[in-house]
């Protein structure tokens, strides 16, 4: 390991945090497992399997969908205020096809994210009252997500403006790794900001000058970066999904880098390996991910899966070409995959979460810190309502 790497390394494990009188130090263990209490839940009356996709605490709403693609405001105990049915082609809907997600604007309007043809805007009535055309209309590959939206709607001086991610900005060929070289990390992207009324699209940089694959020059995968508003902070946190670096920007006039989080977990190496420019989008690659990012108040979370070894994916590729429908495939994904989460405060990492004291999967984050995670895609108790369990952080 060279120096760079290991002066890095120490960065990360030892962390001191100046307490809030600034006299007393306290030594912060940023791999500490953190413990999680369950102190309330959201309960929806409603037979879909339901999503989280936002939520509004001064307004005291949660936008969620459910399978059957209806949009369901709620207060944050669960009960229904209003029940839309947009996904359809009439005036007020989203199209045939439904959202890629719902998100709220301010504390009386939300966003529907169309698919690949508008951004709609909507009172808490259901009532269409503005409507804008996609950032971009080429489709060269598409990314669907379950427990995660990739777009945030915000105002900034009375403008109706939205931070996202889209796969769509560079062709294949303009993506090629082969013809783009070690300047890939200069050229591609997929964050953007768009304005909904001026129509107006800028391109932001995935992959800040301080990242280490671009600082070492090393070409580590053409998989791009995740993104999460901190509405409360006007800020917003980028990360790139391979590598341990996580960046806070303030989002006013200018967008300006504040902060530089160095991310680590005992499951996962620190740095991506260096592959080469010809390797295919098919190569395996048991690097870890990231897949998640959340950031709301003084807290963030980053979400990774743990894969299965090189070696095991080799001798399931060699029993059928059609390995991912095999019992073997089946076991060692049970054996190898499970997530795990990186929690940062106050631009500081604090620890880890290794095990949820609930079935379910984390779906967000709220701004006083507290953690709702998701049991209706598939109970262990079959059941005719929603359960959204909200957790605390004990730390």
């Amino acid at each position: 390991m060279n120096q760079k790497h290991t002066i890095f390394i120490k960065l990360v494990i030892f962390t001191v945090l100046l307490n809030s009188c600034g006299e007393e130090t306290k030594l912060v263990n940023p791999i500490e497992e953190l413990s999680l209490t369950l102190v309330d839940s959201i309960v929806v009356e409603a037979l879909s399997p339901l999503n989280l996709f936002d939520l509004n605490l001064t307004a005291d709403r949660a936008l969620m969908v459910g399978r059957n693609k209806s949009v369901y405001l709620t207060d944050l105990k669960g009960e229904i205020i209003k029940e839309f049915k947009l996904a359809h082609d009439g005036p007020d809907g989203v199209g045939a096809n439904g959202a890629f997600g719902y998100k709220f604007l301010d504390d009386n309007r939300f966003v529907a994210q169309g698919f690949i043809n508008h951004y709609f805007v909507y009172d808490f009535e259901g009532n269409q009252i503005f409507k804008s055309p996609y950032h971009t209309m080429d489709v060269h590959r598409l990314v669907i997500y379950r427990n995660r939206t990739i777009f945030h709607p915000f105002m900034h001086n009375g403008k109706m403006k939205i931070l996202g991610e889209d796969h769509n900005f560079f062709t294949d060929d303009e993506m090629n790794p082969s013809k783009v070289g070690l300047d890939f990390y200069k050229k591609i992207s997929n964050i953007y900001q768009y304005d909904l009324e001026s129509e107006k699209l800028e391109i932001l940089d995935a992959f800040p000058e301080t990242w280490e694959p671009r600082v070492s020059e090393r070409f580590v995968g053409s998989k791009l970066s995740m993104i999460s508003l901190n509405s409360t902070k006007k800020s917003f946190a980028l990360m790139p999904i391979q590598g341990s670096q996580l960046y806070i920007y303030d989002l006013g006039d200018e967008i300006e880098l504040k902060h530089e989080v160095k991310l680590n977990h005992p499951e996962r190496p620190d740095f991506p390996p260096t592959i080469s420019l010809e390797s295919s989008p098919q190569d395996y690659n048991d690097y870890p991910a990231i897949n998640n990012v959340l950031f709301a108040g003084d807290y963030g979370l980053v979400q990774f899966f743990s894969t299965i070894p090189k070696s095991k994916m080799e001798e399931l590729r060699a029993i059928s070409e059609q390995y991912l429908a095999t019992p073997e495939y089946k076991e060692a994904s049970k054996q190898y995959i499970r997530p795990y989460y990186i929690v940062f405060k106050n631009n500081i990492q604090i620890g880890v979460i290794n095990e949820l004291p609930v079935d379910g999967t984390i779906e967000s984050l709220d701004s006083d810190g507290y953690i709702y995670i998701n049991d209706n895609i598939s109970p262990k108790v079959e059941r005719d309502y929603n359960v959204f369990y909200k957790v605390k952080i004990d730390h």
